[in-house]
């Protein structure tokens, strides 16, 4: 008798599974970045099919909206929302070193994913999908390298790359938490590297505290 083994889970399986899954009621949360000289306090509201981030004196709210295959970024000042462009996407929000395209975490939507293997991180295996931005993109990442836990399918580090393949970037959860029933972010640590030397040239933390409700 034969004995199929069940098939493992393609790269858009994978990533489908790591991008967020909706909670079944609005949660709000309190977060901040920190590293700079001073941390930034900021509001999460997490809701089906986006994510608000509202930032305080001046107010700001920037708004992610979440599809099944992409993702777009708003944003809301004295009343007026316009869309983020593509140059502004990755500019640093209020001299946080964190850009309006990291709080998006953009890699999880472009398409075409490649599975590059497995391996273990911090003692969880881990399987390796490798990407390349749309043709459209005008960002300074020319691919991008994603880990996600094969047990929670949750992204566990991302690395993005310059178009001669030298790492600029690099996104590493440090901890999660289960909110709703759901396991999500609660420590993140992202860091930037000097493409020429590959030494890390800035270090932040995107920390979320509690149900702020």
């Amino acid at each position: 008798m034969l004995c199929t083994a069940s098939a493992e889970p393609s790269a858009e399986d994978l990533l489908r599974e790591a991008r967020l899954r909706p909670p079944t009621h609005p949660i709000t949360l309190a977060a901040e970045i920190r590293g700079a000289e001073e941390p930034l306090p900021l509001t999460f509201k997490i809701g089906k099919g986006q994510i608000e981030y509202q930032l305080h004196d001046p107010e700001e709210t920037i708004v992610l909206k979440l599809g099944t295959t992409n993702s777009s970024l708003s944003e809301t000042k004295k009343g007026i929302t316009k869309l983020v462009t593509q140059e502004k996407r990755y500019q640093e929000i209020r001299n946080t070193g964190v850009t309006y395209d990291d709080l998006s975490l953009g890699f999880l939507y472009w398409p075409h994913p490649r599975l590059a293997g497995t391996q273990q991180l911090r003692g969880t295996k881990a399987s390796i999908i490798e990407l390349i931005p749309p043709a459209d993109d005008l960002g300074p990442y020319g691919s991008a390298r994603i880990w996600i836990d094969q047990a929670s399918g949750a992204p566990l580090r991302m690395e993005g790359f310059d178009k001669n393949g030298n790492l600029l970037k690099r996104f590493e959860v440090i901890s999660a938490q289960k909110i709703d029933g759901i396991w999500t972010l609660k420590e993140m640590r992202i860091e930037t590297f000097n493409s020429t030397t590959h030494a890390v040239t800035q270090r932040r933390y995107l920390t979320i505290h509690r149900d702020s409700k």
